[in-house]
């Protein structure tokens, strides 16, 4: 079985890398975002609700230049979950009859979108280093690693059920709406709206801003929420995807 899944996993990292667009769009797409966004923001003095509740002046440049890199990561980490699986289903049924198990053959496409989300984090957080540099790394750095992971789950989610039109207006626009707007500090008092912890971004993006302008880690909650999301996605399109290549399907 380990073999099977390795191999499995091994020739999906290989079809991935003969998509050379994917990998411009990885790297590129990260840098044009968010130095963009340095430049055109002006320093304008601002303030940040923190999760703990305290209130630290900042700018609106700075506050631009963090927001930018969740939207940047779900936005392709979306993207690549729901072509990944796009791409993968047809192949999949005939790997579970040639003789895979199904979760011999959802194991690697999750691997596949788990690796992508994390370059693209890479790429995106090395671009930020740039311009900002946040008051504690590691809160931000999770906060945007889950943020990324849960719009894979996502994307994964539209890719088996969306067309691909379809499905990629719906990962553009999503996380525009969920980490542009409803989480972004720069608009309403500072701190996102009561609807906001509704949507998937809310509890990633209080780790994001607390480790952004606070030097210790208050978002416990927002952790919590954030995992609620990952695993609860990870459920649901493990079993979503199982049913898809099942042979009686």
């Amino acid at each position: 079985m380990r073999a099977r899944v390795l191999t499995a996993t091994r020739l999906g990292f290989v079809e991935q890398a003969r998509r050379p667009l994917l990998l411009v769009l990885l790297v590129t797409v990260p840098f044009v975002f968010i130095t963009w966004s340095f430049w055109v923001t002006e320093a304008i003095p601002r303030v940040v609700e923190l999760p703990r509740g305290g209130i630290v002046p900042t700018t609106m440049r700075d506050i631009h230049g963090a927001i930018m890199v969740p939207i940047t990561v779900g936005f392709l980490a979306g993207l690549v979950g729901m072509f990944v699986v796009r791409s993968a289903l047809e192949a999949d049924r005939r790997l579970v009859v040639a003789g895979f198990s199904p979760s011999e053959a959802v194991v690697p496409r999750l691997a596949v979108i788990t690796a992508a989300t994390v370059v693209v984090l890479g790429v995106s957080i090395a671009v930020t280093a740039l311009d900002f540099a946040p008051a504690a790394w590691w809160p931000f750095v999770a906060g945007n690693l889950l943020a990324g992971l849960t719009y894979a789950l996502i994307g994964a989610l539209a890719g088996a059920s969306m067309g691909a039109l379809g499905g990629a207006y719906f990962m553009f626009f999503l996380p525009m709406v969920d980490f542009g707007i409803a989480q972004n500090p720069m608009f309403f008092d500072g701190r996102p709206p009561e609807w906001a912890v509704a949507l998937p971004g809310w509890g990633s993006t209080r780790m994001i801003v607390d480790g952004a302008f606070s030097g210790g880690f208050d978002a416990t909650v927002g952790l919590l929420a954030a995992l609620g999301w990952a695993f609860t996605l990870t459920f649901v399109i493990v079993l979503l995807l199982r049913r898809a290549v099942a042979p009686h399907h």
